[in-house]
């Protein structure tokens, strides 16, 4: 049977990338009319950094990606930052220590406990051994060619005028009652 483990990176990138636009929009938010503003600011630049470090998808163990729109202009920054943009372990520690100012303040309260729950997905992550890796010469668009033409054809409606096969021509009668 094949090796079905379950790849956790991915989930923790989404719920990374979520988890930042939420920091931003409790620290735009706690910046206006909220006591710890210096709370909220720490918020918004910690946010902007967590979305950039999780706007690139890695590659799933298969070799599959779906990119994000312009995710490419980022490979050479992900590749070239080490520790800090490859291994998981070292996610898992830096989401955890940037997540506590954020739970100061009502307003970046969400973003904080929700960076601290993607930081527990990236330890799970790293305990598979998982890493972000991406080969862009893989990533190159791959047509399909066949040389075979398809075994079904695709299904049609009937053409006008042919009659339906199951059913039959049913008068309509006006009732009286109507």
């Amino acid at each position: 049977m094949a090796d079905m483990k379950s790849e956790w990176a991915m989930w923790a990138n989404e719920h990374g990338f979520t988890s930042g636009i939420v920091m931003l929009m409790g620290g735009i938010t706690g910046v206006f009319g909220f006591d710890g503003y210096e709370f909220a600011a720490y918020t918004i630049a910690a946010g902007f950094f967590v979305c950039l470090l999780e706007y690139p998808r890695s590659q799933r163990r298969k070799g599959s990606l779906v990119e994000r729109r312009f995710q490419h202009i980022l490979h050479p920054v992900m590749n070239c930052g080490g520790l800090l943009t490859k291994n998981y372990f070292v996610r898992f520690v830096l989401y955890l220590l940037m997540s506590v100012p954020a739970i100061f303040t009502l307003p970046t309260l969400l973003g904080g406990v929700s960076l601290f729950i993607g930081g527990l997905i990236y330890f799970k992550a790293a305990l598979g051994g998982e890493e972000w890796h991406v080969d862009s010469m893989e990533l190159r668009r791959q047509k399909t060619l066949t040389n075979r033409p398809p075994n079904n054809p695709p299904p049609r409606p009937p053409p006008q005028g042919a009659a339906n096969e199951g059913f039959s021509d049913i008068p309509l009668q006006q009732t009286g009652g109507q």
